[in-house]
């Protein structure tokens, strides 16, 4: 059945947008250093922000906004560890990639359905 195998790369691809999006909270022991590229968004109060190059000392958490690039030592900012609420690591750019994929998929489905409807 032709729709059996479209609905299939239907239902798998919206699978694989979903498992891309996200944020995951974590509780991140002292001395802890992330990779530079993982992006970590640092709650305080009502505000959040997003960092990367992270590093968590015992009494403070290191890092450089999401917009600069990871080595920019003038742009590192220091937040107190008391001041944090909580931490939540994610990527930022996944959803916006795996969106934009969304449209090339729909037309695939569409064209596998049309050429189908031919046999």
């Amino acid at each position: 059945m032709p729709g059996a195998s479209t609905a299939r790369v239907a239902v798998l691809s919206v699978s694989l947008l979903c498992a891309c999006a996200g944020w995951t909270r974590l509780a991140l022991p002292s001395d802890t250093t992330l990779a530079p590229r993982q992006q970590v968004q640092v709650w305080s109060g009502s505000h959040a922000r997003v960092l990367h190059a992270v590093r968590l000392s015992g009494d403070s958490l290191i890092g450089v906004p999401f917009q600069k690039p990871p080595s920019c030592d003038s742009c590192r900012i220091a937040i107190a560890r008391s001041g944090v609420d909580s931490l939540r690591l994610g990527n930022m750019e996944t959803p916006g990639i795996a969106g934009s994929a969304l449209p090339f998929l729909l037309l695939a489905m569409l064209a596998a359905a049309l050429s189908s409807m031919g046999d």
